[in-house]
């Protein structure tokens, strides 16, 4: 995934900047703006300018800071060029603190100036950390007695094993120790389609093909829901749409049921008190048994466009930006109105029309983009601006949404 990778050389060097910016997606999913980079920039400059003027002063005490610095500039090579992901720069993120402080004892000031100075760069940061708290963002359900994900699940689901699938990009994996350990789990929301034969792909469908009392996972939705808790026509026909792409599809409808757990309520109301319990009453998890079948349904009348008649275009736009739009890496799929390609490495969705237009959407954009239409596409017209992509190009602060 290329989500925090800048895109540029200038984006690269001037991430330990960005890093300030109170921005989501800098080097990290939420909102964490991070001063100390650029406070370590500043204090290394004004040092170096100091050490060439005729006031600097060889300090003898400054090369275990200046060990530090190294290591951590060493460090940062590797990180921006493979993840750029905050969660793998951890031990240096909390390094990065103790070296401004040690920068700062280096200046040729007096001690209640650099005690001054220390306390302002951490006041300036304890309040960037105020202002955009990750208390409580990250985190869907308080972990404070077991089982801590509490599910009720019926005799027959808890003593028996079987196979479970979810569609939700949240694992849920405090449920499976819940259930029989001979259990096996597997996750669809980023599964290759049954037609994409690459390896990912081959071994998804392996899995599907040996699975013995094949279920389906899903948290509820209250809102679409039956009177007795089950998934109501509406969303089936969203499951097996979904589900429709790995040639598996719901048995029955009544061969859904709703398995309650105050877990997943807490989550709905994890920022007030759990509603009382006629109003929670239909949260949990939707188990569905499933079938294999031997090709993709068909889609109803209203999405009848068969998937891949639009390939020369998704080729044409997938030449032009390799990055964004890897060949290979995502399938086709019918939308009302024409087809989607999902490229999930790079977040990407791509739109072929039957109107005629093509457009792109980078996930923290908000609207897609026009690229143009059809026919310019294939005859080189119309093109991706492939280091102009909206929601992710540029500094934070340059960026368009």
């Amino acid at each position: 995934m290329i989500r925090f990778l800048p895109d540029t050389w200038r984006e690269t060097l001037l991430r330990p900047v960005a890093m300030a910016a109170p921005d989501a997606g800098v080097y990290i999913e939420i909102m964490a703006p991070d001063f100390r980079f650029a406070f370590a920039l500043a204090l290394l400059l004004v040092l170096a300018v100091l050490s060439l003027s005729s006031r600097g002063r060889p300090q003898s005490n400054a090369k275990p800071a200046l060990v530090l610095t190294g290591a951590i500039a060493a460090a940062f090579v590797p990180w921006i060029i493979t993840t750029a992901n905050g969660r793998y720069f951890i031990p240096f993120l909390l390094a990065i603190g103790p070296l401004c402080v040690a920068l700062i004892y280096l200046l040729p000031t007096t001690r209640a100036f650099k005690l001054v100075l220390a306390l302002c760069l951490l006041g300036l940061q304890g309040f960037a950390v105020q202002q955009a708290s990750p208390w409580q963002s990250w985190g869907l359900a308080q972990w404070k007695e077991a089982p801590y994900f509490q599910v009720d699940w019926p005799a027959d689901l808890a003593s028996t094993p079987a196979d479970y699938v979810t569609l939700s990009t949240i694992s849920y994996s405090l449920v499976a120790p819940q259930l029989p350990a001979a259990s096996r789990w597997m996750s669809l929301a980023n599964a290759p389609a049954a037609t994409n034969d690459t390896a990912d792909g081959r071994r998804a469908q392996a899995f599907l093909a040996t699975s013995r009392s094949l279920k389906l996972l899903a948290p509820s939705v209250p809102e679409y829901s039956t009177p007795d808790g089950r998934p109501d026509a509406q969303v089936l026909t969203v499951i097996d749409t979904h589900l429709a792409d790995h040639r598996l599809a719901v048995r029955r409808p009544d061969d859904c049921r709703l398995v309650k757990s105050q877990g997943l309520a807490s989550m709905a109301f994890r920022r007030e008190a759990l509603a009382d319990a006629e109003k929670t009453r239909k949260f949990g998890f939707w188990v569905c048994s499933l079938q294999r079948t031997a090709t993709a349904p068909s889609l109803a009348e209203n999405t009848s466009p068969q998937p891949a008649r639009f390939d020369a275009v998704f080729s044409a736009i997938e030449a032009q930006c390799p990055r964004f739009f890897p060949a290979g890496q995502a399938g086709t799929r019918a939308i009302p109105g024409g087809e989607l390609r999902v490229y999930s490495a790079s977040e990407m969705k791509l739109y072929v029309l039957d109107e005629g237009s093509v457009l792109y959407k980078y996930y923290r954009a908000f609207n897609p983009v026009r690229i143009g239409t059809q026919e310019d596409v294939l005859n080189g017209r119309a093109k991706v601006d492939c280091n102009n992509i909206r929601g992710r190009s540029g500094l934070p602060w340059e960026r368009e949404i």
